[in-house]
């Protein structure tokens, strides 16, 4: 529903300009989009993608200090849908090719921008439908796409800051970008149990408890 999704949003533009006009557009024209933070230096864009890790990203694709582009290899965290903005229409087709959710060409138009906001809106509905038709697995955004985890080879999750560490059968380990709290409520319902803040076990993991200076749970 759209009124219950508020999209958190970043605008990296190096004038400030096209990050007011953008700003005033959004608030004036479109509804569900929350600007969290915006910044006209590419450097301390990348601070703030890692930091607020927003659902939304307008980058602008010409800037003097770092590219758009090359702003987007620097990103650990890149589960966002990705605009690009830029007054060169030259840019379209490597545009999509980094995988863009749109292509905005300034002046952005209003129409174009209703549009791209409800694309996004459409993209993000289709994927948390994604997500309960397959409840028993856990989607993790990787480098490369995304990859699905089935519960009953996970045998714990670890917090990790702003991350969570997935450890699974067979020595396999992958960090996500999200913390502990977003995973949780995806495996509730089955046999997962958070034991400690950092620590969330498959119960059905456990080879022991270790009753020593408290209570341990040995995992397989």
């Amino acid at each position: 529903n759209r009124r219950k999704m508020n999209l958190r949003a970043i605008i990296i533009d190096d004038e400030p300009n096209g990050i007011n006009a953008l700003a005033v557009m959004l608030e004036k024209y479109t509804s569900g989009v929350k600007i969290v933070a915006s910044t006209s230096n590419p450097e301390e864009g990348i601070a703030l993608i890692e930091e607020y890790k927003p659902d939304v990203v307008f980058l602008d694709v010409n800037m003097p200090q770092m590219s758009g582009f090359d702003l987007l290899e620097k990103l650990y965290y890149q589960d966002f849908k990705l605009v690009f903005t830029t007054a060169f229409p030259e840019y379209a087709i490597k545009a999509i090719k980094k995988k863009a959710q749109d292509y905005l060409l300034k002046p952005i138009g209003i129409e174009e921008l209703k549009s791209c906001v409800n694309n996004i809106f459409r993209e993000i509905s289709k994927s948390k439908e994604m997500t309960h038709h397959h409840s028993h697995l856990v989607e993790l955004s990787v480098k490369d796409g995304i990859i699905f985890i089935k519960h009953q080879d996970i045998i714990r999750l670890e917090a990790s800051g702003s991350y969570t560490v997935f450890y699974l059968e067979n020595n396999i380990k992958h960090i996500a970008s999200k913390n502990l709290k977003h995973y949780e409520p995806l495996l509730e319902g089955s046999n997962f149990f958070r034991c400690h803040p950092s620590h969330v076990i498959n119960l059905q993991k456990v080879v022991k408890m270790v009753l020593k200076d408290g209570l341990f749970a040995q995992m397989s």
